[in-house]
């Protein structure tokens, strides 16, 4: 990270205020953690969620093309391009570059008008972008039921949940919001994409107590891609490479 010159590339972290201050210890135990005046600290009792849609933005932690920031995404389309783009107070990013957006389980955690609104926005702004999503699906049968109940066992609700019924309803949110090619697979669906020598020694490395119930869990989380420009990240492409990886 030290080099730019050997960079062709931006990595860009984005994080709520806490869990930015989680991730800055990893990158640096001796760093002191990012304080705000102004940051809310207003838990739900009902969701044991943090309100942090209205903290400031802020840099955590930057070096080279390496940037982690605190954003809550539920806020503008403009302040997040502000955010990525800004040459004075953001990364830097250009619109016109081909970007890879990465999201695990962010979605879910929004409304479906504040993860619209992101999509669209990302899709509207980057026309050369791709966009790889870990999400839950198949979420309206007897085991995604039960996910649900745990996940709220543990208060924990999941206000995204209407686009998890199905791969296609996972794809259709990405069609909607103007994406122009979107493909999603179950991780059992990956999985076997593996070459079977992977999955054997994968296999072994972690015993698994009980085969088909992970089989299972596995039928309920989804990688989806969605693109703007098939250069960026093609499905075909993806395919290809997880059936090399070792």
């Amino acid at each position: 990270m030290t080099d730019r010159s050997t960079f062709s590339f931006y990595h860009i972290l984005l994080y709520v205020c806490y869990i930015s201050n989680e991730k800055l210890y990893t990158l640096n135990p001796d760093a002191s953690p990012l304080k705000d005046d102004n940051l809310n600290l207003t838990v739900n009792q009902k969701t044991s969620v943090v309100d942090t849609l209205h903290d400031n933005l802020h840099y955590v932690f930057e070096t080279g093309r390496f940037h982690l920031l605190s954003f809550d995404l539920r806020r503008s389309v403009q302040d997040l391009l502000d955010v990525l783009c800004s040459t004075v107070n953001g990364a830097g990013c250009s619109k016109s570059c081909p970007t890879l957006f990465l999201a695990e389980c962010v979605l879910v955690y929004m409304s479906p008008e504040a993860s619209c609104q992101l999509i669209k926005g990302l899709s509207v702004n980057f026309p050369r972008a791709s966009f790889l999503h870990y999400e839950q699906v198949n979420m309206s049968d007897s085991f995604g039921s039960i996910m649900i109940k745990n996940f709220r066992a543990r208060s924990c609700e999941l206000p995204g949940l209407n686009a998890c019924h199905s791969l296609a309803t996972q794809e259709e949110r990405f069609f909607k919001a103007g994406w122009k090619k979107a493909k999603g697979w179950t991780i059992n669906q990956v999985y076997k994409m593996l070459p079977s020598s992977t999955r054997y020694r994968v296999e072994h490395l972690e015993l698994l107590d009980d085969l088909e119930v992970t089989m299972q869990l596995f039928d309920h989380y989804c990688i989806l891609l969605a693109t703007n420009d098939e250069i960026i990240c093609p499905d075909e492409q993806l395919k290809e490479s997880l059936a090399t990886i070792e």
